[in-house]
């Protein structure tokens, strides 16, 4: 997974509690995350976008800007220092995006260190802004937006901003496919009334991010040439018209999931931002612009929010919507399954550290309000999750269960285990052959009828694995066939399940077979015949041969395997010398022989 560094100054100047280096590192183990240790991080300012690279210490510089593309071998000039830092490195938690920033992050410790119980909030008033959806868009349907005002930048918030955009694409937008986030100077846009639409490859031109204005490129080319258009050409290449996002003076603002325009970038001097979030599912989207515009608010409290109304033909509604979720939890539930001593105070206790809004009803359970930017809240099991971590998994007294057991192989593992060391002590290979066949190789292939007692896969990848073997012989003979240029005589053998449809509850069963095959200019049946008897005798079997009619095998060299154990019979398989038929159809040009017993049968002496 990727690995974020986390400023350490701007996430402790965030919160009251200040924990040791180390004890900070505990604090987010324990928060499930996973803490690679702290670092000092060089970084490096890109000329033409304003982009911030981070290396450690031992890396050597950027070669490419990982923004807008710039070349800093063939334009060194682009590139320049632009300090160090230490931060605290941590491997991203994908279920947990809202903790992608320090803003976000602090959030969540705030709220872990009982600084505040309170569930946060984000007051927003509506804006004038409002963009028009139009058609054509089926490749990206759903967009939201948001305004934020008066939100001071410096390097570091650049930074941090640019980052959990990031950061964001891979976690919630699956690398830009199902979501991709627009940041934009909010005073470089015109007007109020944006329009979402899209355009034909060669239809308008714009300078795209790192370029200068006087620079026209159209979608076409930003697709085939720039360096985002190459790394995100896939999403939309396939399509006629290509979405894009114009402001009421019809500049263009970004070639959508692409990249944004120069003339709307944002620099240090921003103070107002639009933020727009476009996609294919529309709760993905509204959760990552919820993420990215609440952390916004975190980096400056004095930030704030506004809405956006968005017209999709006759419908009209207003992003971003922080409404809490409303989830309902028994607290005896969470206790029980987590087996620790909590009440329903505790467990109420245990939600509101982790950042939920708790409200006891009178049945006796807790209405949660989750917050908007959490977006890994699914069911109940996700708030015990979240008591759980509260609690600390460390805190955890490990007991034993009362009732022990202890485990031991099956005994028809244990007789397949001794029928394995029979047959290779009698010089046969073990092979494994695929439990998926057809019905050519399993019937015709061996001269016998087809019948309707095997399992038919319903949806097959291919002509060759249409059901589910009812014989071990089909791939004893193929193994043989495809090993004809290996020297003589050839013994193998295989222990596997077949499958038989049966009137049982789920229509079919597995049985258990022990199938051997050898060819050779010697092999014949009175070789085979004694490898069985051998075979049977470890198993406290005496061998008696019934004359059998299978067409597998050649008239008079074919039989049915019985075993004699006291005064009892059991009908074990059959073995015999195959068919010149069926031997010419796998190409093997020397006599074979071959047995397919029941296991479980011989197995259960």
């Amino acid at each position: 997974m990727p690995v974020i560094g986390i400023p350490v100054d701007l996430l402790l100047e965030r919160v009251k509690t200040q924990p040791g280096r180390q004890e900070l590192v505990e604090h987010l183990q324990h928060l499930g995350c996973d803490v690679e240790g702290y670092a000092t991080m060089r970084r490096f300012a890109c000329g033409r976008c304003g982009n911030l690279m981070e290396i450690t210490e031992t890396e050597n510089p950027p070669v490419v800007c990982d923004r807008c593309g710039t070349d800093f071998k063939s334009s060194p000039e682009q590139l320049s220092a632009a300090g160090e830092k230490d931060v605290v490195r941590m491997e991203l938690l994908a279920v947990r995006p809202d903790m992608f920033d320090p803003g976000g992050l602090a959030r969540t410790l705030r709220n872990y260190f009982k600084e505040t119980l309170d569930s946060p909030g984000y007051p927003s008033k509506a804006s004038e802004y409002v963009v028009t959806v139009e058609e054509g868009l089926e490749q990206r349907p759903y967009i939201a937006c948001a305004v934020v005002r008066n939100l001071k930048l410096d390097d570091d918030k650049i930074r941090v901003i640019m980052k959990l955009q990031e950061n964001l694409h891979w976690a919630l937008g699956r690398d830009r496919k199902r979501a991709s986030i627009g940041v934009y100077d909010l005073d470089t846009l015109q007007g109020k009334q944006f329009r979402y639409t899209s355009v034909g490859p060669e239809e308008i031109e714009f300078a795209p991010l790192g370029y200068s204005a006087g620079e026209k490129w159209t979608p076409a080319r930003v697709l085939k040439e720039h360096t985002k258009g190459t790394a995100y050409a896939r999403l939309i290449q396939n399509h006629p018209r290509y979405p894009i996002l114009l402001d009421e003076g019809q500049q263009v603002m970004a070639l959508i999931p692409i990249i944004n325009s120069e003339s709307t970038k944002v620099s240090k001097n921003s103070t107002n931002f639009f933020i727009d979030v476009t996609g294919l599912e529309e709760r993905i989207v509204n959760k990552t612009l919820n993420t990215i515009v609440t952390s916004m608010l975190e980096l400056d409290p004095g930030a704030g929010l506004e809405t956006v109304k968005i017209a999709s033909g006759p419908n009209a509604h207003n992003t971003p919507d922080l409404t809490p979720q409303p989830a309902i939890l028994n607290p005896k539930t969470a206790a029980s399954r987590l087996g620790v001593p909590l009440d329903r105070d505790g467990v109420s206790e245990c939600l509101r550290r982790m950042g939920h809004e708790v409200h006891e009803r009178p049945d006796g359970n807790l209405d949660v309000k989750v917050p908007a930017y959490r977006n890994d809240i699914l069911h109940e099991v996700d708030l015990i999750e979240d008591v759980a971590i509260a609690y600390g998994y460390h805190n955890i007294v490990p007991t034993l269960v009362p009732t022990l057991t202890v485990g031991a192989e099956q005994p028809l593992e244990i007789a397949a285990q001794a029928a394995r060391a029979s047959l290779t002590g009698l010089g046969y290979l073990e092979v494994l052959t695929l439990i998926l066949s057809n019905e050519a190789a399993q019937y015709d292939f061996l001269g016998r009828p087809r019948q309707n007692k095997h399992v038919v896969i319903q949806l097959p990848i291919s002509q060759d694995q249409t059901m589910v073997r009812v014989s071990l012989l089909p791939g004893l003979l193929d193994t043989l066939s495809v090993n004809t240029d290996h020297e003589l005589p050839q013994r193998i053998f295989e222990v596997g399940n077949i499958s038989l449809l049966d009137e049982s509850e789920t229509g079919a069963s597995e049985h258990r077979r022990l199938a051997a095959a050898a060819i050779g200019p010697r092999v014949d049946f009175a070789g085979m015949r004694a490898t069985c008897e051998a075979l049977l005798r470890e198993f406290g079997y005496r061998l008696e041969t019934r004359a059998s009619l299978d067409p597998v095998f050649l008239p008079g060299r074919g039989a049915e395997v019985w075993g004699h154990r006291g005064e009892q019979a059991v009908h074990l398989g059959l073995l015999g010398e195959i068919h010149p038929q069926w031997l010419e159809h796998y190409g093997l040009g020397h006599p074979a022989a071959a047995f397919e017993l029941d296991f479980a049968a011989l197995g259960s002496c």
